[in-house]
């Protein structure tokens, strides 16, 4: 299948992890769980959803969202915000990949609960940007996601968050010398 992301309707181009995005894909094993929180119009996840069908693999994508908009302007400026249509949005740029890609519209630490502890091959975390909710959702999150798979996130450089935002939630639960830092701002962290 050829990749989808790149269409108009995904807006805005703040997706650069692609590499990341084909390492969980490639290291994943058939009945993996992939979570994606924090998804935007869906240019990401859709990426991740045609990369795990062209893998031939039996791997779920849970895509969490509450499709409101957020703290950053940008997501509260947004016309399909403003009109409450961002879900359906992402629902006509996804519609070819509902086969992977299962959408859990509620918030992160609602959506965490529906996950047992260890089951998940990587979870990557791009929703609330401040500080405290972002500490909220790694420590949620971490228990879910399995020995040797993925712990990662976004935006650990993003510019219009307060100096000890994500970076400083990251860094204070996981040794900062085992972080991964990706060229677009991206971190990861291989659990042990």
């Amino acid at each position: 299948m050829d990749h989808i992301y790149q269409n108009k309707s995904f807006g805005e181009n703040w997706f650069g992890y692609e590499e990341l995005y084909k390492k969980f894909i490639d290291t994943a094993k058939d009945g993996d769980v992939i979570v994606e929180v924090g998804v935007w119009k869906g240019k990401s996840v859709s990426y991740l959803g045609v990369e795990a069908i062209n893998s031939g693999k039996d791997i779920t994508i849970y895509a969490v969202d509450t499709w409101l908009g957020s703290n950053v302007i940008e997501h509260n400026t947004d016309p399909y915000v403003k009109s409450g249509t961002l879900y359906d949005l992402f629902l006509e740029n996804i519609k070819d990949l509902t086969s992977v890609i299962k959408p859990m519209r509620m918030p992160s630490l609602e959506a965490v609960n529906h996950f047992e502890d260890n089951s998940l091959h990587a979870v990557y975390i791009d929703a609330d940007h401040r500080y405290e909710e972002v500490r909220k959702d790694i420590q949620a999150w971490y228990p879910k996601v399995k020995t040797g798979g993925f712990v990662s996130g976004h935006d650990c450089s993003y510019p219009h968050q307060p100096k000890n935002g994500v970076r400083k939630a990251v860094e204070e639960f996981m040794p900062s010398d085992e972080i991964l830092m990706g060229p677009a701002c991206d971190w990861c962290y291989l659990k042990k």
